[in-house]
């Protein structure tokens, strides 16, 4: 006769390809954040990144005249790859009877757990940006947007721009004439999470875009503002408590999140 164990219930190998399949829609950042696997299965968790400085606009060059050179400069900076885990304990009794899905619960949570952490690295990369508009004296304004689109200073018209605000700024947001409602801008900007557009960035609400002293920093940023170096991606292990009868699943992901681009994040900085 057949028989169900709790082995045949909880296959970690399994809940790891789920977590990892999920995970980016789960990540409120992805969409300025590049993944790169240069990392995978190579010795060694440290990596040097660099950052170029634009050479500046061709000139005019006049018939027979020599064109001068410029230097092309660089600045680089490491980044250590990390580990970031968590682990929950299932009893048996959970997960033969329990009330829901204890074991679809138990991947949702570990899913949002990891996320939550990496959202967190991505938006501290982003704040170490140069590019600023605002000094936190003014109360925010859609021309605050329009201030830091300039701050780029290029044309940049196909490169798609994220605007992330604290779910406080949406009012302002949706009441200004720029503002276009994603219902309205197709499945392209609703993938991304976006409530919206307002000079062309999609309008991304998030808490972790937080107060601070009455100052709020938001981020507006373009594709590949941030790099995530990833060392391995998600895996879920479980292991067995035979006196209590219980099962702990853990997971965790080996990752850095840097800045990778200067010139793609400028932060608007308001009351």
């Amino acid at each position: 006769m057949a028989m169900t164990k709790l082995e045949n219930l909880i296959n970690p190998e399994v809940m790891g390809d789920i977590i990892s399949a999920e995970l980016p829609k789960a990540i409120k950042f992805s969409p300025v954040a590049k993944i790169d696997t240069t990392l995978e299965g190579r010795a060694g968790n440290t990596i040097t990144v660099p950052k170029y400085e634009y050479i500046g606009d061709a000139e005019d060059v006049a018939e027979g005249v020599a064109m001068g050179t410029v230097v092309l400069t660089a600045t680089s900076q490491q980044a250590t790859v990390k580990k970031v885990g968590k682990a929950v304990q299932l009893t048996d009794e959970s997960v033969l009877s329990g009330l829901g899905n204890p074991i679809d619960e138990a991947i949702s949570q570990l899913k949002k757990s990891i996320a939550s952490k990496i959202d967190n690295d991505i938006l501290e990369a982003l704040k170490g940006g140069d590019l600023q508009v605002g000094t936190g004296t003014a109360n925010f304004s859609v021309k605050l947007v329009s201030d830091a689109l300039d701050a780029f200073e290029d044309e940049g018209l196909d490169e798609r721009k994220f605007l992330f605000v604290n779910p406080k700024h949406l009012g302002v947001l949706r009441a200004s004439d720029e503002f276009n409602r994603a219902s309205d801008l197709g499945d392209k900007v609703l993938m991304t999470g976006a409530v919206g557009m307002i000079y062309g960035c999609e309008v991304i609400p998030t808490r972790k875009i937080e107060a601070e002293e009455g100052v709020y920093n938001l981020i507006l940023a373009k594709e590949g503002a941030v790099a995530i170096y990833l060392k391995k991606d998600v895996e879920v292990e479980s292991d067995r408590d035979i006196l209590s009868k219980t099962t702990t699943l853990s997971a965790d992901e080996h990752y850095v999140a840097v800045l990778h681009d200067n010139s793609k994040v400028c932060r608007i900085v308001c009351k």
